[in-house]
């Protein structure tokens, strides 16, 4: 398993090395206890690896420069994941939107033809269970705000993806292979166990982040 990538203006921070341990550990459970065990990515196979690059982004602004090069420098796929930030879901996912503008752009210009695609999560992301678009947004709702970004045909370390410049990752969540992972046939006891789950991530978040944050 890849060691976190530490970038921002508080990376070097004395605390900041806990902060990112803290961080990578409830990613992983959000990984293994969320969408693994319930088969909502289907191309998940082994959650460490899955993570690809990630990138913990110790910035208490979201800088749209910043993580265009971090993506752009990651081989495959990349997580940005924000603990600092405090902006809501709406910002989070207009910041998603114009980071892939920027990398669309700059992948053009190295004339490249096919960008990554994206998908953005968030704690307070918007979702219940009535429709299939809304549960997406619940199971969605990550430890902290993050970007992922995926390019096109990578296989590797246990995970494949096919071509997601024809896919929108959202939509992932409820085409996985595994029909019982499925989102739209999730029954009430998976669901209200996936609710469950997420609530105790973020009782875990409560206790082991709130000083770190505070100091960082």
């Amino acid at each position: 398993m890849a060691e976190p990538v530490v970038v921002g203006a508080l990376a070097a921070h004395y605390r900041a090395e806990e902060l990112v341990a803290a961080v990578h550990a409830l990613h992983l459970r959000y990984a293994r206890e969320v969408v693994g065990a319930f088969g909502l990515c289907p191309f998940m196979n082994d959650p460490e690896s899955a993570f690809g690059r990630f990138c913990v982004i110790l910035e208490r602004r979201l800088d749209v420069l910043l993580a265009r090069d971090v993506v752009l420098a990651a081989p495959g796929v990349v997580h940005l994941v924000y603990p600092l930030v405090r902006e809501g879901c709406h910002t989070m996912e207009r910041f998603g939107n114009a980071l892939h503008e920027a990398v669309r752009r700059e992948v053009f210009a190295r004339g490249e033809s096919t960008p990554p695609v994206h998908a953005t999560f968030h704690p307070e992301m918007e979702g219940d269970t009535t429709t299939t678009q809304r549960r997406i947004g619940l199971v969605r709702r990550a430890p902290d705000p993050f970007v992922q970004f995926v390019p096109q045909g990578l296989t590797g370390g246990g995970s494949t993806f096919v071509d997601p410049t024809s896919l929108d990752l959202a939509a992932l969540l409820a085409a996985t292979a595994k029909p019982k992972g499925r989102v739209a046939n999730l029954d009430d006891a998976d669901l209200e166990r996936i609710v469950a789950l997420l609530a105790e991530l973020r009782s875990e978040r409560e206790a082991t982040y709130p000083r770190l944050v505070d100091e960082a």
